[in-house]
Formats: structure tokens, C-alpha cells, sequence
């Protein structure tokens, strides 16, 4: 049913996904989706969860292929990050909107935590320093310029994504001269904002 269910939020969007639909789309009772997800926003929560699952994967697979620069690792997050809002827009938007979903869900919580911790580990990386315990981050142990970094590096990496999915960027690259817009300018933005000496230097 969740396929079924993340089939009918990239054909018809947010407001086409409704617990009928799920239904039909799966073949089965109308009832069967309410019973399996506790009602549509355990549908809704379902399918950011998995989401989030994505977004981890993502970034894992970045992490773990980076020769160590710390440019290049920011750079291919933010593309891949981007390129995942604009193949799949509707679940990006679902994933940010707390208000639709049950945000106290364990499914939801652990899917963000590990989205969340990949993320803070490549922001240790491109500050040229070994990661901290998520524990650590919690309690506000870890150096305050992460803190700052994590939200610079996240707003610029989030931001150009969900522009980029909103159309704002249209014609940018033509004006830029750019063959690959997403991929060249936010190689630009990340070499302008990674520091080029280790934050203890």
C-alpha cells in the first residue's frame, strides 16, 4: 500500500492522496489502508519516513565515496540532495511538513535521526574535524561554530533545493552560460563557503 500510495502523490500531488484512493490504487478494501496506517496522516507519516530513509541513503553513499575534499563533499551532498527534490518533488514537500504529520511517530523520528546524523557527520568532515556523538550535538557540547556551520550548509543546501523545485531558477543557467546549472553553481556556492583552513588552524 505505501507504493501505491507514494504512486499517487507523484501523479496528483498532496491533495490527490487520500485513503480511498491508496485503496484503489493498491486493489484492496477501503478500509484496509485506515486500519494498516491509523488514518491519513499515518499515511502521510509513512511516506516521509521513507523519504527521509532516501535522503540518508543518499548521503551515506556521498560520505562514503569522498576522498576528503571537503568542497567536493559539500557539493556532491547539495546535488544530490537537489536532484532528489526535483525527481521527487511531492515527497520533499511531504517531508518538511510537520503539520501533516505525526511528528512523534518512531518510524519518523529514527528515519530523520539517521538523515540527520549523516548530515552532521559531513558537516565534521568538511570542517576537517572528527564527528561527535549525536548525544554530544544534543546537549550543545560540540563547538558552537558547528552549530552555526550545520545551519549555514543546511540552509543553502535546502534552500537551493526547494527553489529549484518552485521554478525559481528558471533561466539561470541560460544567462550563466552554464551546460549543468545545479551541478556548476552550487560547486561554486560550496567552494565560497568551506572554509579553506581546519577550524583549529
Amino acid at each position: 500500500m505505501l507504493d501505491a500510495a507514494a504512486a499517487i502523490l507523484a501523479e496528483d500531488g498532496l491533495q490527490g492522496l487520500t485513503l480511498r484512493a491508496c485503496a484503489r490504487k493498491a486493489g484492496v478494501s477501503h478500509a484496509a489502508p485506515a486500519h494498516h496506517f491509523k488514518g491519513l496522516t499515518g499515511l502521510r507519516t509513512a511516506i516521509a519516513a521513507e523519504s527521509f530513509h532516501m535522503i540518508a541513503a543518499l548521503a551515506e553513499k556521498v560520505f562514503a565515496q569522498n576522498d576528503g575534499n571537503a568542497a567536493i563533499l559539500l557539493r556532491d551532498f547539495a546535488v544530490a540532495y537537489s536532484s532528489f527534490a526535483k525527481n521527487k518533488p511531492e515527497r520533499f514537500r511531504l517531508m518538511f511538513r510537520r503539520d501533516l504529520l505525526d511528528i512523534d511517530d518512531q518510524g519518523l523520528c529514527d528515519a530523520e535521526e539517521r538523515a540527520y546524523t549523516t548530515f552532521v557527520n559531513i558537516v565534521h568532515a568538511v570542517r576537517g574535524e572528527e564527528a561527535g556523538t549525536l548525544a554530544e550535538f544534543r546537549e550543545g557540547k560540540l563547538p558552537k561554530e558547528l552549530y552555526s556551520d550545520i545551519t549555514l550548509y543546511w540552509s543553502v543546501v535546502h534552500g537551493f533545493a526547494h527553489l529549484n523545485i518552485e521554478r525559481q531558477w528558471d533561466g539561470y543557467g541560460e544567462i550563466m552560460g552554464a551546460k549543468d546549472f545545479e551541478t556548476e553553481i552550487l560547486a561554486d556556492i560550496t567552494r565560497r563557503i568551506v572554509p579553506t583552513k581546519k577550524p583549529n588552524d
